[in-house]
């Protein structure tokens, strides 16, 4: 089973396009086989194809992309927050009456 878990980090590398570290591949794998149990109770194993080490890769890969993409959304939402507040252009302290009427 080993030899499973190894060909299905060599996928996640491919599909990355590098190698993976340990503590990427310890958080990621976890993540994945949860979300691939959901997919084959939900649709099946397709033929056995969702069973191959490849469709584990892919699913971890897809784990560490998408929490590479929020951790950087995150950072860039906590750097700047709207162009609004940047200006101060609709802080409370400088709207007219009528404007405050149509943010409430």
């Amino acid at each position: 089973m080993s030899n499973y878990f190894e060909e299905a980090r060599t996928e996640a590398c491919t599909f990355l396009g590098r190698e993976l570290t340990d503590a990427e591949w310890t958080e990621a794998l976890p993540a994945a086989q949860q979300k691939l149990v959901s997919i084959i109770s939900r649709y099946g194993d397709s033929q056995g194809d969702r069973l191959a080490p490849y469709y584990l890769g892919k699913l971890a890969e897809e784990y560490i992309t998408t929490k590479a993409l929020a951790t950087y959304c995150a950072a860039a939402a906590q750097k700047k927050k709207t162009a609004s507040e940047e200006s101060g252009l609709y802080t409370t302290n400088n709207l007219s009456y009528r404007g405050a009427a149509c943010q409430a």
